[in-house]
């Protein structure tokens, strides 16, 4: 083999963004504007996240000022005196303006109205952790506006500790434990309720209508509506809406003018000739929108930005706001513009890009530190979909869809979180160039499969005409932005915890407390379905007490939260006059679907059910009292006992009796739901998407009988345990299949990763066996899959040294983050991920 050939070798064995790193390379592959790299280097530069109060100042010192007031009114009015105060800020090198802080840099916004009465404890937690990895900094002047701003007057009165106190004690213990300091601050991991750390779960707004109608449009159609009331009931009610919507609308464009104003004055100032020009042109845009149609691409894209960027100021969605169909809703100024000259493809990614950056800075965070441990890495889920089917069901790509795809390759950031639909019939061009992105090494993007989504929608009752315009949101779910009313974060189950109250008569260990049911000592258990039945009456008790707290965080929600622009920007909150917030009343003609998350220890059930039936039951070989010694002593002096169970059969070999367990487990929690459906025959979706809860809830699970010890992670997703499955990437995807339970509608995403290293995919034969290997997964319908491609020593040697290696990124969970902003348990977890081998 000559030098060339070696050379070639080796580059094969890296991904874009390894070999970057290791030849000091600022781009992964192509190239960027010296803009975009001033604007990227600048904000990596500024250091860790800061948090920003003056959403938080002057969205309380208005709601001091309308107390009393109808809760959505006062929420516009907020809004209204945000836009009024807060500062505006423009730097160099933008060309898409907005920002809700002074600095280019990593900020984080505070929601008192959410969590005012943990702030403190949340800012002293955050300055206690400085210079950790996933550190926010709170200056003294930060610490004293908390202090003596927003504490005394939102101590008591949030959402957060009403919440709580409103839970029955059985499900509060469930979710907090029984220690009272802890309340509000500490899940226990055995229920993790997800309300409390958001005002709303991932959410999608409908863009094309601020890019088409405008604020004017819109505060027209409100205005319309409000001078149509009759009723005394109807203005009793839908009036403060219709007002809040038209109030809201004023406070966007109001913002957006304060821009305007600023950038026309910088430009009478400069001296730069050409930053003059695109400082006038940035004034010129901002007086134009969002407050009128969009005409050109820049204008669109400067509309959305206001859009999303003042849903971040109205509240904190879950992950940040989803970006939508980026590629349907902004391709007709595009094509406009490049047939008219005004634009070219490289300079559209220019703007995407700025707009990334944009995104990139708006961190969130959360005060209560149990919560943080769930979301590690900040994560972040503003997922921007293409590709996909029209409403015509015709494949949807376009050429804006291979723009967006590009300008998403060159920088070693984790920004935005790109989402691509894949169906029957997407194009093979287009695949081999997604599979070529995945290839990168960042873990982007992710697929969804319109094999299963589309049908989903169907069965609960959407059209499907409509079913075929879902947008893509948060890990691996999905949205119709005008049908859909749930907003209320759900709870999600430990299935690790799960199992040991099975094995403990429904104590946890590390508690020493009775959390679960008393469902027997295990070594009365004459058979294997005497141990499932114990499993499954523990199981199914945990989601009863989810669907209770679900229950009461959405009743609770309107008294405490509103939405008036993302209300305003959906067609069912316009039509019946109501805040989006208020779904526990349901909104005729709404999908209002509930959730009930699995956050880790899916398959760790699955293989410790396995051993069980096999070793106990099956083969003899263990008996119950050994089993059980040696789980409570964490293996000390059992070590051949572990070896036992970590070598019993596993999920994800192509062993159909182990992935049927799987199946039952689902079953069992999708049978529950569907006997208690939700007011006007919604349901209560069960889904398997973890973030980083299985590292946390595996911090409180003792060992379990899969050979897990106790303290480690539980397993991951919809996946098998961490290198149990050894047969290669198809028969992994053949026994998810199977351990898949698709018979009700209650079932919906289950987040699916897959680790690879470069090698195995190089060239463009590796990009033909991971194209073939996505066509599989669609047609298995599977519902969403996710790639890292890296080498394990690569991050091993990152955990060393994570100066040279502050830019590498992973595949997390549902979204991408930079390696060194991991805990050492997470970035542990990653690099054990089974590594699969696609066959040559």
């Amino acid at each position: 083999m000559d030098v060339a050939e070696v050379k070639t070798a080796e580059a094969e064995n890296l991904s874009s963004q390894e070999r970057a790193i290791e030849t000091g390379a600022k781009l992964l592959r192509g190239r960027v504007t010296d803009r975009v790299l001033r604007l990227h280097d600048a904000i990596r530069n500024y250091g860790p996240p800061q948090l920003t109060l003056e959403r938080a100042v002057y969205f309380t010192e208005s709601f001091k000022q309308t107390e009393g007031q109808p809760l959505v009114w006062r929420w516009a009015k907020a809004l209204h005196h945000i836009a009024e105060n807060i500062s505006v800020t423009i730097f160099d090198d933008e060309l898409i303006v907005g920002r809700p802080n002074t600095w280019l840099g990593r900020y984080t916004l505070a929601y008192p109205e959410l969590d005012g009465t943990i702030m403190q404890a949340g800012a002293e937690a955050f300055i206690t952790a400085k210079g950790a990895h996933d550190a926010v900094t709170v200056t003294d002047e930060d610490k004293r506006i908390i202090d003596e701003v927003l504490f005394p007057y939102w101590n008591g009165k949030d959402f957060t500790p009403n919440f709580i106190k409103a839970l029955p004690p059985e499900t509060r213990h469930f979710c907090w434990g029984s220690d009272p300091e802890n309340v509000g601050t500490k899940f226990s991991f055995v229920i993790i309720s997800t309300s409390t750390m958001r005002h709303s779960q991932n959410w999608v707004i409908d863009f094309e209508k601020i890019l088409k109608r405008g604020c004017k449009g819109l505060r027209e159609g409100a205005r319309e509506r409000l001078n149509s009331l009759e009723d005394p009931r109807d203005l009793a009610f839908k009036k403060p809406f219709y007002e809040a919507a038209i109030i809201s609308c004023d406070a966007l464009s109001l913002f957006a003018k304060r821009y305007s104003e600023l950038a026309a004055s910088m430009a009478a100032t400069t001296t730069d000739r050409q930053r003059k020009k695109e400082l006038e042109e940035i004034s010129e845009i901002c007086a134009w929108v969002p407050e009128n149609p969009a005409r050109t691409f820049r204008e669109a894209i400067q509309a959305q930005w206001f859009t999303q960027l003042f849903s971040r100021f109205e509240e904190q969605v879950g992950g940040q706001i989803n970006q939508g169909r980026m590629d349907q809703y902004f391709y007709p100024t595009y094509r406009a513009d490049v047939d008219e000259g005004r634009i070219t493809p490289d300079g559209a990614q220019e703007l995407f890009q700025c707009l990334w950056l944009n995104i990139m800075q708006s961190i969130e965070s959360q005060m209560s530190p149990s919560a943080a441990k769930g979301r590690e890495g900040f994560s972040h889920h503003e997922t921007v979909t293409i590709g996909g089917q029209t409403p015509d069901g015709f494949d949807a790509t376009n050429e804006l869809s291979y723009v967006l795809l590009e300008s998403t390759r060159p920088l070693p950031i984790s920004y935005p979180e790109l989402g691509v639909r894949i169906h029957a019939g997407t194009p093979e061009r287009f695949l081999h160039a997604v599979a070529e992105t995945i290839k990168d090494g960042k873990g982007s993007p992710k697929l969804i499969n319109d094999e299963f989504e589309v049908p989903w929608f169907m069965s609960n009752g959407i059209e499907k005409r409509e079913a075929l315009d879902y947008a893509m949101s948060g890990c691996s779910e999905s949205r119709l932005p005008n049908r859909e009313t749930h907003k209320t974060g759900n709870a999600g189950i430990n299935y690790g915890a799960v199992m040991e109250m099975t094995l403990r008569d429904g104590k946890m260990k590390i508690y020493n407390e009775q959390f679960g049911l008393k469902t027997g000592d295990p070594r009365t258990f004459k058979t294997y379905e005497d141990v499932w039945n114990a499993y499954q009456l523990q199981l199914e008790n945990v989601v009863k007490h989810i669907m209770i707290q679900n229950y009461i965080a959405a009743g609770l929600k309107p008294r405490y939260i509103a939405a008036p622009l993302a209300s305003t920007m959906h067609d069912l909150c316009m039509e019946h006059g109501r805040d989006l917030h208020t779904h526990a009343d349901y909104i005729p003609g709404a999908l209002d679907a509930s959730c009930i998350d699995g956050l880790g220890g899916f398959a760790t059930c699955i293989d410790s059910l396995a051993a069980i039936k096999h070793l106990i039951y099956d083969t003899k070989k263990l008996t119950w009292d050994e089993l059980l010694d040696a789980l409570e002593k964490n293996w000390e002096g059992a070590e051949a006992i572990r070896q036992m169970c970590v070598n019993a059969p596993k999920y994800g070999n192509g062993i159909e009796w182990v992935d049927a367990i799987g199946y039952r487990i689902q079953r069992t929690v999708m049978e529950y739901a569907h006997r208690h459906p939700r007011p006007h025959g919604q349901s209560a979706n069960m889904r398997i998407i973890p973030i980083t809860f299985h590292n946390p809830s595996g911090k409180v699970t003792m060992a379990t009988p899969n050979g897990r010890r106790a303290g480690e992670f539980l397993s991951d997703g919809i996946v098998p345990s961490h290198g149990c499955d050894t047969k290669g990437p198809t028969v992994t995807l053949n026994s998810i299949a199977r351990a898949t339970c698709q018979i009700y509608k209650e079932h919906r995403e289950d987040l699916l990763n897959m680790k690879m290293s470069p090698a195995n995919v190089a060239g463009e034969e590796g990009t033909r066996r991971l194209m073939q290997l996505i066509r599989t997964w669609s047609a298995q319908k599977h519902v969403h899959i996710q790639f890292n491609i890296l080498n394990r020593e690569v991050l091993i040697e990152a955990q060393k040294d994570p100066e040279k290696y502050r830019d590498l990124v992973v595949r997390v969970a549902g979204y991408c983050a930079f390696f060194v902003d991991l805990s050492p348990s997470q970035q542990a977890e990653i690099i054990a991920r089974t590594e699969e081998q696609l066959s040559h």
